[in-house]
């Protein structure tokens, strides 16, 4: 899966180089060249273009200016800037993966479990402070690494987690456990982040 993190690095750097190419490309030249009107549009969509982070961000924006769609565009510099599309294409799939597995990481979370009994505490004030139940992990330690390497990097955060709030999660009072969800499986910590039970569920 590194291996993969890896290659989606070089494959990015095939986007680079297009849009290296464009900035370094006279507008008037390259308005004629992609069949615009004027050099004000063409000025226009280039800077939405260079302001795309990535393959994937571009090409999944539903872009269309009744000229070129998204791909249609990207496919029309290739053409000009003589760069193989097909390259571009075996980059896209890797920024599939990349965001599939992102996406997959951000669905999972933990669960801060307290001892918190409601007295008289607001709603308003409970519906406030209930995202901080929650704790995400960093996309980038998680990315690509299997099942027992984030089980490591959740019990490393719950161990920081506790430490920093000494052990009390504002409102919610003491910290008793953690339960990270993992795709479709239950993981239950003990505050001093050891793994204490693990279940199957259709449900997380």
């Amino acid at each position: 899966m590194e291996k993969m993190y890896r290659q989606r690095i070089i494959q990015m750097n095939i986007y680079r180089i297009v849009k290296k190419r464009v900035q370094s490309s006279n507008i008037e030249k390259l308005t004629k060249q992609l069949g615009y009107a004027s050099s004000h549009k063409t000025t226009q969509i280039i800077k939405s273009f260079l302001n795309s982070k990535d393959l994937y961000s571009w090409l999944h924006r539903g872009y269309y200016d009744l000229t070129y769609t998204s791909e249609e565009f990207l496919k029309k510099l290739c053409l000009i800037f003589d760069v193989d599309y097909s390259d571009i294409e075996n980059a896209l799939k890797k920024e599939e993966i990349y965001y599939q597995e992102v996406a997959r990481i951000q669905k999972n979370y933990i669960r801060v479990n307290t001892n918190f009994k409601r007295k008289n505490e607001p709603i308003f004030a409970l519906a406030c402070l209930e995202h901080t139940k929650n704790i995400r992990l960093e996309v980038k330690k998680a990315l690509f690494k299997d099942k027992s390497e984030v089980l490591e990097i959740v019990s490393e955060t719950i161990q920081k987690h506790y430490k920093e709030t000494n052990g009390r999660l504002n409102i919610w009072g003491v910290i008793v456990e953690y339960i990270y969800y993992h795709d479709n499986e239950i993981f239950i910590f003990g505050t001093d982040g050891k793994l204490i039970n693990t279940r199957i569920t259709n449900d997380c």
